[in-house]
């Protein structure tokens, strides 16, 4: 004799097939990325000794964020059944939405106000090479957001809360950007502290809304054109 599954029992069921990895598995995985990094990083001066020319920085930055990023899709790919958006979705097209649209123009409002009062009018970094520096940023983008929400927030959101999920993730988010400021202590004997703080404060505020861009848009794309644009007008209007 079969009996007929109830509809919770099912949900039940389909739930606890989703949530195949546990909490500190993720963690571990984001911790592995953040050590990661911390060896690929440029602030050990690898494009220095790697590539002599000009734009040698741009390649390795270029390279060094491929290789991050591969493990990230992998995992994204072996483990869709885990993670709270699917990834046939999640790299679904760009959805041009109100969350997109206002972190957009507040973001680019926030960097044309700070370069008007910092430079008491209009300036741009005549020391990069905007074309090279745009791509890079492109790929900081998509490095960072595919690692951190892609994989991290998105694996975590299955198995916790979504708020706790983006404060995990955001803070891990943080310690990845302290990677270079320790190498530089260590090479050079020089730690900026201030320039820390003030980095990390971005950092979490940052992961906190890139992890609100996935969850309404259920797109990477939207978290990674939003964080592409910002860091590039930043680092051209600002410095």
């Amino acid at each position: 004799m079969t009996f007929k599954k109830s509809g919770n029992q099912r949900i039940q069921e389909e739930g606890h097939m989703k949530k195949q990895l546990s909490c500190n598995i993720i963690v571990l995985t984001l911790v592995g990325f953040i050590a990661l990094w911390a060896v690929v990083t440029d602030a050990w001066g690898y494009s220095d000794r790697f590539f002599g020319f000009s734009a040698g920085k741009y390649v390795y930055a270029y390279i060094s964020r491929l290789i991050w990023t591969l493990p990230a899709i992998l995992l994204i790919v072996k483990q869709s059944d885990s993670l709270r958006i699917g990834k046939k979705e999640l790299f679904s097209r760009p959805r041009f939405d109100m969350p997109l649209i206002s972190v957009i123009t507040v973001s680019s409002a926030v960097v044309v106000v700070t370069m008007l009062i910092s430079y008491k009018g209009f300036w741009i970094n005549t020391k990069i090479n905007p074309l090279l520096e745009m791509i890079k940023y492109i790929a900081v983008g998509c490095a960072e957001e595919t690692v951190f929400r892609g994989w991290g927030y998105n694996a975590l959101a299955n198995v916790t809360s979504d708020r706790k999920a983006a404060v995990i993730s955001s803070a891990l988010f943080v310690i990845l950007h302290w990677c270079a400021y320790f190498v530089r202590l260590y090479r050079f004997k020089s730690f900026d502290l201030t320039a820390m703080l003030i980095q990390s404060f971005s950092a979490m505020l940052w992961g906190l809304i890139f992890c609100w861009m996935l969850k309404k848009s259920k797109t990477i794309w939207n978290p990674i054109i939003a964080h592409s644009v910002y860091d590039y007008m930043s680092v051209l209007l600002v410095g």
